[in-house]
């Protein structure tokens, strides 16, 4: 008995030194990324290289932060999947915005989505491609691949409250709604502001008749740049929503899904007044070649 007691305190010893190890060790690494993100402000303009180390780097920690709030951190092993896959996420981000910026647009919005679906997964103690999702409006459609396994939900769709707001203020700023590369897009006839020739509020694109094209592309990469902090965004109600359950369903409506990075950094990629000081610009500005 005396024994079981032991190892049982042992055990337990053991489980709380992994937890302070695994925290520390995520401490240490979102202060590096804060440090970065002083310094990223600041800058005018960006290399290419330095967008890529930006994008994998942070949605490496964004996807093991989600992770860890969400509690689906259980080990160093889950960590290390949780960041490395994250990082795979955000070069799949780069190169989905590069595309874009090179005028490919439609299918730099369907690798955004690929890209957005492996945080997803690793971040929720998935499998990376267990489900492939699509981003279309308010709504995100999930569906889940042969990885996912038996008893798996095959169609999700979470529907998004903000992005319905989004939605109806977009319209109220436009004079035409249409489906353009993957995107619901706007276009309006009036500038937002007398210098602006294009903006987006959230994952709505909107841009002025008759402006060049490269003017979208830029719009669209501020859609695939909302689309990746939606990926990192925790979502502590989804216990409430997914509840665990061993019967295999077809179909199932998450009501609940909000973008609290967006929400709580004001990152909702509405400027007005855009700043070539801001993160988003100077990446949208750098890659759109404008």
């Amino acid at each position: 008995m005396a024994t079981q007691n032991i190892n049982r305190v042992s055990s337990v010893n053991r489980e709380g030194s992994m937890k302070k190890k695994v925290t520390g060790s995520i401490i240490a690494i979102l202060f590096f990324v804060g440090i970065m993100g002083v310094s990223t402000n600041r800058l005018e303009a960006v290399s290419d290289n330095t967008i890529r180390v930006y994008n994998v780097v942070g949605q490496g920690v964004g996807t093991l932060l989600k992770g860890l709030i969400q509690g689906k951190v259980k080990s160093f092993k889950s960590a290390a999947k949780m960041l490395f896959w994250g990082s795979v996420s955000g070069y799949g981000f780069y190169e989905s915005k590069k595309m874009i910026g090179n005028g490919s647009v439609t299918p730099g919005v369907i690798l955004a989505n690929i890209s957005a679906s492996i945080s997803e997964n690793v971040s929720g103690g998935e499998g990376p491609l267990d489900y492939l999702g699509y981003t279309l409006g308010p709504a995100r459609i999930t569906v889940a691949t042969p990885f996912a396994g038996k008893g798996k939900t095959i169609f999700n769709v979470q529907v998004s409250p903000m992005d319905i707001l989004n939605f109806a203020n977009a319209m109220k700023y436009a004079d035409k709604v249409s489906f353009r590369n993957g995107l619901i897009s706007f276009e309006a006839s009036e500038p937002l502001t007398p210098s602006s020739r294009g903006w987006a509020i959230g994952i709505y694109p909107t841009v002025v008749n008759g402006v060049p094209e490269h003017v979208f592309n830029h719009e669209a990469i501020h859609a695939v740049q909302y689309i990746q902090t939606m990926t990192v965004s925790p979502q502590p109600l989804s216990r409430l929503i997914h509840k665990d359950s061993s019967a295999k369903k077809w179909f199932s409506i998450s009501l609940l899904n909000f973008n609290y990075v967006s929400i709580l950094n004001g990152l909702t990629l509405n400027d007005k007044s855009p700043s070539h000081d801001i993160w988003n610009e100077v990446e949208a500005y750098a890659l759109a070649k404008e």
